[in-house]
């Protein structure tokens, strides 16, 4: 809850906007939608709780005084009215009040005096306020002290920074949400069901939570009271157990995938524009204290909702239409309720939010919000778990459990792309520092993953077997590869990606099938791996231009063996290419079709003379070749060439004619190849 606008408001000069917004505060904090932990932290909020004395109107004494001995209880409260000057202030403003508020500022006053490590620590976990710039120092209006201005000069010094900030969350909690009695009491015994030894009754409650539970409730109620999620996670422990344990195991996945939905349509929820408007409603539309005031509404009719007798736990009583956990019910005014329910509706007088606090709210007041607000998981938190907790599962040997698990960990990075930025790697703080070493745990088990599928692909094993594994690392490795598109830069993976995780992005570059049908991933792989390993992606490379040039020795071949008018210039361009590769295929009739090829390039008189030049690199080349075989097989295809045109049989046609087939032969660069290299050659072959 956004506590700024309220606390600016505390300094105006309007007594009346000062008296409500200080009135505004006091309801918040006693009816628990505002904690003492989060107040202590707003220094603005010392600052004009000690100017609101030196105002010519001075209305809520007693409440203000009273307000500032709550929270002096709390050491930054302390800090911050020590910073202030508020010893000197109350001091000399004691003698200035009626004797019934010297009382309350003794009390403040001997607050301000305990040794700091007397004095409790709480902070928020709720939210982190942001640094409130204060004012230059303030005019100080008359008030108590009219004549002497210089009793109370407010100093701010600056404020050290003792943890760094957490820079690398885009969301971290979601606002909080009190629970009446029977909504503690549905979830508490959900909670104890899951811890039940009976397997029968875990697997009931799973179901229930699916299709009950999880759509009465928001889903960050299920983050912020994290038992239920705690258990579920702790079910998928049992995927390797036998005895029907693993059944168990995938009701839980089941679970954490639809909360996972769940969560990002309530995500979607707070992020519309809508829910963010300048008047806030003081109790949150979706939460139960919401359902709590529709129930009291409703209880007044004659005619209940035949709902109400439905033996599905409610919530709060609720008899009409349930609440779902997708963030969309509870409009102005549904028109998916029961007719009862609509007919109810009609007859009585809509309450104000601030009506709604003054309601009896049944067992509100007995949470500690405080101390659940530090039990609470935040989004990361939430996330990260499931990846703790999910991914040792892709190791088993079930197929069906691989799916489901892919699946959960499919909606799980949707939202760690909503919770987590790619700023985590540079962020110093300790909750940070947390979250990437849980990142590079996961990333180095996804890793191992991955390779013991891989590896575990061998000829000798049955069919079923080889599929099995074979989609597993697939479908694991886009996921991996997707998962690190989202939260670590390319040029950070060096400093941060773990061994197993470059060992297994070297086994995905060389994979042909991936390559093939999904080409971005195999980008982003080659991107990585590039930064990862030089020597990998040395190898990446030769074998990359290895298959690439076995593939224009196929183009090449089939194209001359088409019927028909060739492209010249690009069988000798494929030619080039296949001769690279020469060493891994060895195909020798590849040989005898580039001579052919260059025979018929020199012999036209209309030839290009780029064309010409070209064939002859690639025939100096084959002449030159490292590969003794090439050379033989060069030099016995030209005498092939040169017999044919030269050979008695044509000693009818014109010599000019017969020469043409052999003018490739006769360039001077080709004749100082075969005189200076060729004839030199100590393989008698050659």
């Amino acid at each position: 809850m956004v506590l700024t606008g309220l606390i600016r408001k505390l300094g105006h000069q309007l007594a009346e906007i000062r008296e409500r917004a200080l009135r505004n505060i006091l309801c918040k904090v006693e009816h628990n939608l505002i904690c003492c932990a989060d107040l202590v932290q707003e220094r603005l909020l010392f600052l004009h709780l000690l100017e609101w004395f030196n105002f010519p109107s001075v209305p809520m004494k007693e409440e203000v005084l009273s307000l500032l001995n709550r929270l002096v209880k709390y050491s930054p409260a302390v800090q911050h009215l020590v910073d202030l000057g508020a010893v000197e202030f109350l001091s000399k403003l004691r003698s200035n009040v009626e004797p019934d508020l010297q009382a309350e500022i003794d009390g403040i006053l001997d607050g301000l005096f305990v040794l700091p490590s007397e004095v409790p620590e709480l902070y928020s976990a709720s939210y982190q306020t942001s640094q409130t710039e204060l004012p230059q120092q303030p005019e100080i209006l008359t008030g108590y002290f009219p004549q002497d201005k210089s009793s109370f000069q407010l100093e701010v010094p600056p404020q050290p920074v003792a943890n760094p900030t957490v820079k690398c969350l885009k969301f971290s909690t979601f606002p909080w949400l009190p629970l009446t009695t029977a909504d503690r009491h549905v979830l508490s015994s959900n909670e104890s069901s899951l811890r039940s030894s009976n397997h029968t009754l875990i697997w009931n409650t799973c179901e229930l939570l699916k299709d009950v539970i999880m759509q009465d409730f928001p889903a960050e109620i299920f983050l912020q009271r994290p038992k239920i999620v705690q258990s579920l996670l702790s079910l998928l422990k049992l995927a390797f157990g036998g005895e029907g344990k693993h059944r168990l195991a995938l009701q839980s996945v089941s679970c954490l995938q639809q909360l996972c939905v769940y969560l990002r349509n309530r995500l979607n929820f707070h992020r519309d524009p809508s829910f963010f408007s300048s008047k806030q409603d003081t109790v949150s539309q979706n939460s139960s204290l919401s359902y709590c005031h529709e129930a009291r509404v409703t209880h007044h009719s004659q005619n209940p909702s035949p709902g109400s007798s439905s033996p599905r736990p409610s919530v709060v009583g609720r008899t009409g239409q349930r609440p779902r956990g997708d963030g969309q019910d509870w409009d102005a005014v549904s028109s998916s309720g029961s007719s009862s329910h609509a007919h109810v509706n009609s007859r009585v007088s809509v309450h104000s939010p601030l009506d709604v606090v003054h309601l009896g709210l049944p067992g509100l007041e007995a949470e500690d919000a405080l101390e659940l607000r530090f039990q609470q998981l935040s989004l990361p938190q939430f996330c990260i778990s499931i990846l703790e907790s999910a991914v040792p599962l892709l190791k088993t040997g079930s197929r069906q459990m691989i799916i489901r698990v892919l699946e959960l960990l499919a909606e799980d990075m949707i939202l760690i792309g909503e919770a987590i930025s790619a700023d985590i790697w540079d962020d110093s703080s300790l909750f940070a520092i947390d979250m990437k070493e849980k990142l590079l745990t996961v990333l180095g088990s996804l890793g191992d993953t991955m390779c013991y599928h891989k590896n575990s692909i061998s000829l000798e094993q049955p069919e079923a077997v080889l599929v099995h594994h074979r989609m597993a690392f697939v479908s694991i490795s886009l996921f991996a590869v997707r998962l690190l598109q989202t939260l670590l830069p390319v040029e950070k993976a060096s400093h941060f990606l773990p061994e197993p995780m470059s060992a297994a992005l070297f086994l995905v570059s060389l994979d042909m099938p991936v390559s093939l049908e999904y080409p971005n991933i195999h980008e982003a792989v080659v991107a990585y791996l590039e930064q990862l390993n030089s020597e990998n992606y040395s190898i990446y490379k030769r074998t990359a231009e290895a298959i690439y040039s076995i593939e224009c020795t196929c183009n090449f071949l089939y194209d001359v063996g088409k019927e028909g008018e060739k492209n010249l210039l690009e069988l000798v361009e494929l030619a080039d290419q296949a001769l690279r590769s020469f060493s891994y295929h060895q195909h020798f009739p590849l040989v005898k079709e580039i001579i052919f090829i260059c025979s018929k390039i020199w012999k036209s008189a209309q030839a290009s003379p780029l064309l010409q030049g070209e064939s002859q690199k690639v025939f100096l080349r084959m002449l030159s070749h490292p590969l003794l075989q090439v050379k033989v097989k060069t030099y016995h295809c030209c005498l092939e060439v040169i017999k044919e045109c030269l050979g008695i049989h044509n000693v009818s046609k014109p010599v000019s004619s017969l020469c043409n087939g052999i003018h490739f032969l006769l360039h001077p660069k080709v004749l100082y190849e075969i005189s200076a290299f060729g004839i030199q050659e100590p393989k008698s072959e050659v």
